[in-house]
């Protein structure tokens, strides 16, 4: 991915602070706070109200999803065209990458029963991985 290209194409600027940002979500798997970022960002003199602002920006555009996460804070991930979501093990914390879409194929029936328009949902599935269920299971 070009960031430099995408901003653009999304009507952003490819100001240093943006192309830093959006470098550095392009190379995450799991969706990130940004306090997380900003210390992921550290070396690169960001400070926390710039990467807010962007972040906002490209929700705006649709560069970014924002999402919220297992400690209820705003999260971000790239927006991608090959979704996926992450399954998450809520004793050690482990994630592990679902490829694709498990909710595409329910969402018009959840909408016909229930009459509710569906958006978008979260990327995140919580659970307990195999490992801590078999420490807990002795």
């Amino acid at each position: 991915m070009n960031v430099k290209d995408s901003l653009r194409e999304h009507g952003l600027k490819a100001t240093p602070p943006r192309v830093e940002i959006l470098s550095m979500l392009s190379l995450l798997l799991a969706p990130v706070s940004a306090e997380e970022l900003a210390r992921k960002l550290a070396d690169k003199d960001i400070d926390l109200s710039t990467i807010y602002r962007n972040l906002n920006a490209f929700v705006e555009a649709g560069l970014v999803k924002k999402e919220v996460g297992r400690g209820k804070e705003n999260i971000f991930k790239l927006n991608q065209e090959n979704e996926y979501h992450l399954l998450v093990c809520m004793h050690c914390g482990k994630t592990i990458p679902l490829p694709g879409c498990p909710y595409h194929e329910i969402h018009e029936e959840i909408e016909r029963k229930t009459g509710f328009r569906l958006i978008d949902h979260n990327t995140e599935i919580y659970g307990i991985c195999p490992d801590c269920q078999r420490l807990s299971s002795r």
